[in-house]
């Protein structure tokens, strides 16, 4: 997926041994040791994971993205109860870390910290709250569990459906802009820095929850009026003047204080994606 493919290409190849289950038959390539199978069918491969005696799971997936609706989420939820039950048969693990979610916290307004109360608003939020209390209570006593709760990932290879990537495809062909929500703020985190997060777990000995974003919130008429005046775009911008303005976005301190800090702020991080 989007964080999966840009992870791989940074990860350290001649110092970690990797091996990737995939739902996509690839050969092995670049010193990547591909596993062909689905996390519902892992059960066939236990052996074989076994016999690779894995230290650390960096566990990324999650069917479905954008539908976040009660039948895929159930159905999620389930799939991952399967694939972590028979996870926890390789002894050799010492550390899984499993991107959660900012839609954890429910309502999507104000600034939350990891120790902030939870509030399921949607199947989707319920699954990975559920999916994260399950682990909790199953995985081995000497397995530390990282979650990281990922607020608006954008970057390279992000989903053309998604708010940044309709923005710079339409302001670079000069098309209008529709804006539904033109002023809920939300924090958005680039690729780049939350495989830098991934990174950072794997070099140091902690545990527990840590929010993943930039800790500020940016509107989508912010953005949008942004990149037209940096492309010079003749764009029309079409959204419902005079609604009030809602943020979204988390606090970043925990992870900072273990060395973490973003290199990018929304602006450079489109301004590196009007260059693709």
């Amino acid at each position: 997926g989007f964080i999966g493919k840009n992870l791989l290409r940074k990860i350290n190849k001649k110092t970690n041994h990797i091996s990737v289950i995939s739902r996509k038959n690839k050969r092995n390539q670049n010193k990547i040791n591909f596993i062909y199978s689905d996390i519902k069918n892992i059960k066939k491969k236990i052996l074989y994971l076994k016999s690779l005696k894995p230290s650390i799971l960096i566990h990324l997936a999650w069917e479905g993205i954008p539908d976040y609706g009660l039948k895929i989420s159930k159905k999620n939820l389930s799939q991952q109860k399967i694939f972590f039950r028979e996870i926890n048969k390789l002894k050799t693990i010492k550390k899984i870390i499993v991107t959660g979610s900012c839609f954890e916290y429910g309502l999507l307004k104000g600034c939350y910290s990891e120790t902030s109360n939870i509030k399921v608003k949607t199947p989707f939020s319920e699954a990975k709250i559920n999916l994260y209390k399950f682990l909790k209570k199953n995985l081995n006593p000497s397995v530390s569990l990282v979650w990281l709760r990922l607020f608006y990932v954008y970057g390279k290879g992000q989903r053309t459906k998604g708010l940044i990537p309709y923005l710079l495809k339409n302001i670079q062909k000069n098309r209008k802009i529709v804006l539904n929500e033109p002023n809920a703020g939300r924090d958005f985190v680039n690729v780049n820095d939350v495989y830098k997060a991934i990174l950072l777990f794997l070099k140091i000995n902690k545990h527990g929850i840590y929010n993943v974003g930039n800790g500020k919130a940016f509107t989508p008429l912010f953005l949008a009026k942004y990149l037209i005046k940096k492309t010079g775009s003749s764009s029309q911008l079409i959204y419902k003047k005079g609604k009030k303005k809602i943020l979204f976005y988390g606090k970043n301190n925990k992870l900072k204080k273990l060395g973490w800090k973003p290199n990018y702020d929304i602006r450079n991080g489109l301004v590196e994606l009007l260059k693709k």
